[in-house]
């Protein structure tokens, strides 16, 4: 377990002019103000191309950030975003760097996991950069990590399975002292011949346990965890791009005074559209799972979504732990908002989420997809993702939904993909996704799984990645 402290990088932009001059603090931001105010972040680091979870507004006010990539070469970044001076703080630019293995041939590469709190300090797992054969077979295993917000200082737990990644649930009991990630194998022998673990880590001490097996032979994935004020993690397993034996709804719980892992089976609500009307698909109710999840202040309770990528469902959930849970007593509907993924937060008393400006293009098109097509093909439609929001203020209506307008920033940039957002309780929503560019100074230099017949590993695509601040207050065009 490493401690490590670096002098941090200020990367400042005269923002007006959105230039990128680093090692400099802007005193005097232009982007207050400004409904949409969006950062490029490939002036930074021409590899960084898209970001999964890792966001959080924590204790301080601060956004906090990763930024990914795929490449062989270059791995994640963590920044800070401070909106009380508009300046943005590039606390690390490669991660593999932070975890010590800069001279390995794997990289860390992803900030893919949700960021959680305790005691001052910021907890996030590594992933690995890409999912192909060398990526896989050099990736040396998923790090814990620790930012301490007031000092600067890193705290690496180290590797906590050699050759396992973390995808990507992390789970923090501020009482115990604990954190929970969940474990998985992408080389082929080492889910064949094991599985998906769930393991805690005891923060005083670094000590690390595996709690057990959860998916046997297979790889896997779980996005979030719920960890009560008991103590208990409650989590479900992610299908669509994984099955398991005998998980169509099933719902887990490890039990830490009990130190065992609990199946609720088959419990997850089956799906409405926005409409009430039932989802009937087969396929779609067979992958049922949580793909958003907050706790409530006091960790009694925690609201979650299911979406297009979890079975289907629209609405809007609390989940009771406390009450029972076979009987679907457990599950209280709140709303019903439409299709959502990642891109969902709570800031203050209000919910945000995007989704296509048509809802029935929000159900069926997955926007990482959609962000692909080339813009100056024939198959490209100009889709717009919009920002929306419903009230969860006692005494609300939560199915009065408030359209925000189309995520368009201050040079007429529109978002493409946002798969990490977070908000604040002042009206600000904070985003990362791929934007249309500009220009190729913006652009993503994206690693390629084929090399072009040249020799080429990387192109330029027509998109670029961004840090976004919405600030709800202003009108929308």
């Amino acid at each position: 377990m490493k401690r490590i402290i670096l002098s941090t990088m200020l990367v400042a932009f005269a923002l007006a002019g959105c230039s990128d001059k680093t090692n400099k603090t802007v005193t005097t931001p232009q982007g207050k103000g400004e409904r949409i105010w969006s950062i490029s972040m490939n002036k930074v680091c021409k590899e960084w191309d898209g970001q999964w979870q890792g966001m959080t507004v924590a204790s301080d006010g601060a956004c906090y950030f990763g930024s990914s990539t795929h490449s062989q070469g270059h791995g994640a970044g963590f920044h800070k975003f401070d909106p009380s001076t508009w300046q943005h703080t590039m606390l690390a630019e490669d991660m593999t760097y932070i975890c010590g293995e800069q001279d390995t041939p794997s990289q860390q590469g992803k900030i893919h996991s949700p960021i959680v709190e305790c005691d001052g300090w910021l907890y996030f797992t590594t992933h690995l950069s890409n999912y192909w054969k060398e990526g896989i077979e050099n990736y040396t295993g998923a790090h814990v990590m620790g930012y301490n917000m007031s000092s600067g200082e890193f705290r690496d737990f180290g590797i906590v399975k050699p050759r396992y990644s973390i995808y990507s649930a992390i789970g923090v009991d501020p009482v115990r002292k604990k954190l929970y990630v969940f474990l998985v194998p992408f080389l082929d022998k080492l889910y064949e011949e094991d599985g998906c673990h769930l393991f805690s880590i005891d923060i005083p001490t670094g000590e690390k346990k595996d709690l057990g097996l959860v998916v046997p032979g297979r790889k896997g994935a779980a996005f979030w965890f719920f960890v009560d004020n008991r103590g208990d993690v409650w989590f479900s397993l992610w299908k669509k791009h994984y099955d398991y034996e005998n998980d169509h709804g099933n719902l887990y719980v490890y039990r830490a005074e009990k130190d065992v892992i609990e199946t609720f089976v088959d419990v997850l609500p089956e799906g409405r559209l926005i409409d009430g009307t039932p989802v009937t698909d087969e396929t779609l109710l067979s992958q049922r799972a949580w793909t958003w999840v907050s706790p409530l202040p006091d960790r009694d309770k925690c609201y979650f979504t299911m979406g297009c990528l979890g079975g289907g469902d629209e609405r809007l959930w609390l989940f009771d732990p406390s009450k029972d849970i076979a009987s679907g007593e457990a599950f209280q509907e709140v709303a019903s908002i439409g299709s959502n993924y990642f891109e969902t937060a709570i800031g203050g008393d209000r919910l945000y989420f995007i989704q296509y400006e048509d809802l029935q293009d929000a159900r069926t098109l997955f926007s990482e997809d959609e962000r692909e097509i080339d813009p100056d093909s024939p198959a490209y439609i100009d889709r717009k993702l919009h920002l929306r929001s419903i009230s969860l203020k006692e005494g609300d209506d939560p199915n009065v939904i408030t359209d925000h307008g189309p995520i368009i920033d201050q040079d007429g940039r529109a978002a493409r993909m946002i798969m990490s957002m977070a908000a604040d309780d002042q009206g600000r929503v904070y985003v990362y996704g791929s934007w249309h560019v500009k220009s190729f100074k913006e652009a993503t230099l994206q690693y390629l799984l084929f090399e072009y017949p040249n020799g080429d590993l990387y192109r330029l695509v027509k998109r670029g990645e961004f840090f976004a601040v919405i600030d709800t207050s202003q009108p929308s065009a």
